[in-house]
């Protein structure tokens, strides 16, 4: 007994732990099973579907809600077989279905491509996207399997592309053809392969409840288990196994898989028994019992065993009938008791709701199944069921009830799963409305040709884009239809549906008018395909598609005569043009281009590029703004001049315009340029600023002589003067500063538009330099019967500007606004912060800003008229000036203005970012008094000039004067001198060929610049640079006396 017992608790044991591996593997089976279900209903929406678009596919992936009813798979989608040779094709046909930036990869070279067109969710499936899954031999085979068996089929062990864990994985791939019925090894009518990777973990993990409790499992790809094939273990590392394992080899789709179930320790602590121990103490004592019993009960027993073998084959007759019906493998059949708790379930019902046997034993049949339902939407249903991973199911419930021999209550539920018939019959449905919808909305007619007959059937859209009303009816369609097309239009659709009813072209496409209900003639496009054809190739039916293109023919049309235009205009315009595509090809030009460059139009069109027309330095500062503008999307044309080199190799002035548009069809930017031969005009702004330039620079000196020469008179005892010669002295100083002005403004001018000024930016107090510059000009108010107000804010207001050109722009604004103000007015002059940005503002009230002038005022030497620049004096080059100045500081200016009334004049300056206003240097120290006067070496080849310096000096210097550069080295290395002040340009050379003799001799002197030539780079060894036309006599006298550097 003690043998026995042991050995019965063994098996006892074993038969538990078997129990377990069955239901592990039956609750795989169901994972699997699932996924397939999956995949059979993707496959029957794509054969219901005329086109797929990847909004439709990923719709119906979704649905399927594969987080939680499909455990462990990565996602679902759609390989396409792709021929080589077709690659472009298909991308485009993808493109179209709604997948941007399709491509195909790796380039496997192989004749027939395997390209993953469709994968939800495609996030984080996205390097799947275009993969050809030929390049790996073990998923080709697979698939061509797959192909040729008509059957599921599972790759052998792989690494998914888009798994960065880098865990085993398989492909599920199941083939899917074109309806009909075809030989099994027929390939004709083959689509593609829908399929699921999933990785081998994630569908092993948690089969059923006891996995990790009661067992661990390892799963090996093939038929052996070697530690290269190993796909999943569940044992945790370190710990030990128990004593009872299985090792099983299955095949699930065409692949076999090597199964190892091991015990725990606590599976073997749980099912260890003491009975076998107890049993044989027991035994010994019940021995001499028994023994007594035994001969008694013989001869009954042997009655009894003949009575239960009888019995025992009746039951298992009848069982056997039972189990017959019961276990097949399509039909969910339960057995249940009288209070409906599950007492059997067959191998499709564990399939079905996923449960393994004994999870489904005395489990309540109410908690997987609900009857009697109502769906009004499906008459078949009136159960619901939901399995164990909470997928709701749909079923067609039948329950049979019957008495056991005992008299107990038992019920055999039979059910039926809907659930992916359905969907896939509402997926239908819905697609159905939705392409009815879309040809409604689209006005598509569709049509349906008997090629046998010649009778048609039609939609409702067809008869509507006719002109008739929803309740007419035709007997005949094709034939009204063909009544109703135009005679001259009916030769060429009977030719195109011909070649197509033949065979010679694959569609019949055709536009063409048609008389409509009312009368009118509109013109149609049909797309007619051969769907069905006999066994020797007859075409038998024609299926197609109308639709109404009468405004997109006139479109065209309106098109076509724009485009002839527009090249009538590029051909004849007197400036050169030219159409452009990427990288300066030439597409069209005209003849006045041709006539600029010197080449035909045959050789730019031919070889020739915008690159080869001009310098390289040129053609990349034009590329780079135009890029520059075209990547920021503006909309505003380029405008540049520009030189352009001759074909002959002399060069050409062209002022450029260029603009740009889209090309939807070449996906890239088509440029218009026009270019205007301003070489003469060039040629004139070139002779017109050097004559400028020349004739300002020689009016400098002698200015300057005049304007001294009148100061010293100012200094000296006017007394005996008459007050008529005072009067006259008057008016030459102010004519002298008007024409100083004159020539000043006018050198500014050419060199701020020539970008020869260079400006020196640093934080200052905007507060400061208005204050400073309204005291300036007070002087000037005061002369015009005006007065200034100001309104500054409290705080500083750092700005980043020129400080001293700021100031030139105050004095020009506000003196401006004295010269036009009413006698007794006040001019105001108003600053504040407007975000990242100063604005200040200067208003009077006067007779305001012509509106015929208003276009011109920032025009150079433009003024209102002819009296006004008489009666107030000036150039007519401020404003352009201050506009000048203020746009190379990075800000706007404007006015607004009312006839008799106010004007204000308003400009801009940038917030400085830090908002610090930098310190003034600190003064150097001035040339102490003394004695004796000082020793100044005046360099100046004009005698006038330096006599006027050498008076105006005379009280406090001793001037020397020189007129060359030899004199003045000679006097240098002969004199002590405290300040030489020196003119640049000499007879018989530059003066800055002495600074050095000066230093070194004289490193205490002061070294003045003062000349005629303001446009000479600033010399670090000179402490003052004076220009003659802007300094007077006192402002030499200061140089001397006042704080500078010396030259040392």
């Amino acid at each position: 007994m003690f043998l026995y017992s042991n050995r019965s608790n063994d098996l006892a044991t074993e038969r538990a732990f078997d129990r377990i591996a069955e239901e592990s593997l039956q609750s795989l089976d169901a994972r699997m099973h699932t996924y397939l279900q999956s995949l059979n209903g993707i496959a029957a929406f794509m054969n219901a579907s005329d086109e797929v678009t990847a909004s439709d596919f990923a719709h119906y992936v979704n649905t399927l809600e594969i987080d939680t009813f499909l455990p462990g798979i990565n996602g679902i989608g759609f390989v396409a077989p792709v021929a080589r040779g077709t690659e472009e094709a298909f991308i485009e046909e993808v493109t179209a279905l709604g997948i941007e930036d399709f491509r195909i990869h790796p380039n496997t070279g192989n004749a027939e491509k395997m390209v993953i067109q469709y994968i939800y969710p495609q996030g984080p499936n996205a390097e799947a996207v275009g993969l050809d899954i030929s390049f790996n031999e073990d998923r080709r085979r697979a698939a061509l399997r797959a192909r040729e068996t008509r059957e599921p089929q599972l790759t052998p062990r792989i690494l998914l592309v888009q798994d960065k864990s880098r865990q085993p994985g398989f492909l599920l791939l199941r083939p899917v053809y074109a309806a009909g019925n075809r030989p099994a090894q027929d390939t004709a009518g083959f689509i593609g392969w829908v399929y699921a990777p999933f990785v081998g973990a994630n569908l092993l993990n948690a089969l059923t409840p006891a996995q990790g409790e009661a067992y661990e499992i390892k799963v090996f790809d093939g038929l052996t288990t070697a530690p290269e094939n190993r796909i999943f273990d569940s044992t945790p590392e370190g710990v030990e196994s128990g004593h009872h394992s299985i090792t099983q080899t299955i095949e699930r789709f065409g692949r076999p898989w090597t199964v190892v179930h091991v015990s725990t320790i606590s599976f073997d602590s749980a099912t260890h028994s003491a009975v076998p121990e107890i049993l044989l103490i027991s035994g010994i004592l019940l021995a001499i019992l028994f023994f007594v019993a035994f001969r008694s009960l013989r001869q009954r027993s042997a009655a009894l065993s003949e009575l239960a073998v009888l019995r025992e084959r009746q039951i298992d007759a009848h069982e056997e009938e039972n189990r017959a019906v019961i276990d097949n493998a399509v039909t969910p059949v339960f057995l249940l008791d009288g209070e409906d708790r599950v007492l059997f379930a067959n191998q499709a019902a564990l399939v079905c709701f996923g449960y393994g046997h004994e999870a489904l034993k005395g489990m309540d049949f109410r908690n997987l199944v609900t009857d009697l339902i109502e769906d009004h939407d499906h008459e078949q249903v009136n159960a619901a069921g939901k399995t164990c991973f909470g997928q709701d199911l749909k079923l067609d419930l039948q329950r049979n009830s019957w008495t056991t021999h005992t008299g107990e209550r038992r019920v055999t539920a039979i059910v039926r799963d809907l659930t992916s018939e359905l969907a896939v019959q509402d997926e239908l449905a819905k697609n159905k409305a939705l392409y009815d919808l879309a040809l409604e909305g689209a006005q598509i007619g569709v049509f349906d040709i008997d090629l046998r007959t010649g009778k048609s059937e039609v939609s409702d859209t067809w008869r509507r884009i006719l002109g008739m009303a929803d309740f007419e009816r035709l007997t005949d369609p094709q034939a009204e239809f063909l009544k109703r097309v135009h005679t001259e239009d009916l030769p060429l659709l009977n030719q195109t549906d011909q070649a197509c009813i033949s065979g010679q072209q694959q569609r019949s496409v055709t536009e063409y008018r048609l008389k409509i209900g009312t009368g009118e003639w509109r013109w149609m496009r049909s797309d007619a395909v051969v769907t069905e054809r006999d066994a020797n190739g007859t075409a038998l039916r024609m299926v197609g598609t109308q639709t109404d293109v009468t405004d997109i023919v006139h479109a065209r049309n309106a098109l076509e005569t724009s485009e002839r235009r527009f090249r009538q205009v590029l051909a004849a315009a007197p400036v050169g043009m030219a159409i452009l595509g990427e990288g300066g090809v030439f597409n069209s030009v005209n003849s006045a281009l041709c006539t600029l460059c010197g080449y035909s139009e045959e050789e730019l069109l031919s070889n020739t590029k915008l690159g080869d027309l001009m310098p390289e330095g040129d053609l990349q500062k034009l590329y780079g703004e135009v890029r520059g503008l075209v990547d920021s999307r503006s909309s505003q044309n380029y405008q540049a001049e520009y030189r352009i080199t001759h074909k002959l190799g002399f060069e050409r002035w062209g002022l450029f315009n260029v603009s740009w548009t889209f090309d939807k069809n070449t996906r890239g930017y088509v440029f218009i340029v026009q270019i205007n031969d301003i070489t003469d005009q060039k040629k004139l702004e070139q002779i017109k600023s050097e004559f400028v330039s020349t004739v300002s620079h020689e009016l400098r000196t002698p200015l300057t002589s005049i304007k001294g020469a009148l100061g010293l008179i100012d200094t000296t005892d006017n007394s005996r003067f008459l007050p008529a010669h005072i009067r006259l002295i008057d008016i030459a100083r102010s004519n002298a500063d008007r024409l100083s002005h004159i020539v000043n403004d006018i050198l500014d001018l050419e060199k701020i538009s020539s970008g020869e000024v260079q400006f020196d930016f640093h934080d200052v107090d905007l507060n400061k330099v208005i204050s400073d510059s309204v005291n300036e000009m007070s002087p000037f108010a005061i002369t015009h019967n005006n007065t200034l107000g100001v309104q500054l804010p409290d705080k500083p207001l750092t700005v980043r500007v020129d400080e001293s050109r700021t100031r030139q722009v105050l004095a020009n604004l506000i003196s401006n606004a004295c010269k036009y103000s009413d006698a007794e007015s006040e001019v105001q002059i108003r600053a504040e912060r407007l975000g990242d940005r100063a604005i200040v503002f200067i208003q009077n009230t006067g007779p305001g800003v012509p509106e015929n002038f208003r276009p011109r005022i920032f025009q150079a030497f433009s003024q209102a008229d002819g009296s006004d620049t008489r009666a107030k004096g000036g150039t007519g080059l401020g404003l352009n000036i201050t506009r000048q100045i203020i746009k190379r500081q990075g800000g706007t200016i404007g006015f607004e203005s009312i006839p008799k009334g106010v004007t204000v004049f308003w400009f801009t300056c940038p917030i400085a970012e830090a908002e610090t206003v930098q310190s003034p240097a600190a003064p150097a120290a001035e040339i102490g008094e003394r004695d004796t006067k000082l020793r100044v070496l005046h360099i100046e080849d004009d005698i006038d000039f330096a006599e006027v310096i050498r008076t105006g000096l005379d009280s406090v210097a001793e001037v020397t004067n020189v007129t060359n550069l030899a004199q003045a080295q000679k006097l240098i290395g002969q004199e002590e001198l405290d300040v030489v002040i020196l003119d640049w340009s000499l007879p018989d050379g530059d003066a800055r060929s002495l600074l050095e003799d000066i230093i070194r001799l004289h490193p205490e002197a002061k070294i003045i610049s003062l000349s005629a030539d303001n446009n000479r780079e600033p010399d670090p060894r000179v402490g003052i640079n004076l220009v003659k036309s802007r300094s007077g006599i006192s402002s030499v006298v200061n140089s001397i006396t006042g704080t500078t550097a010396r030259a040392s």
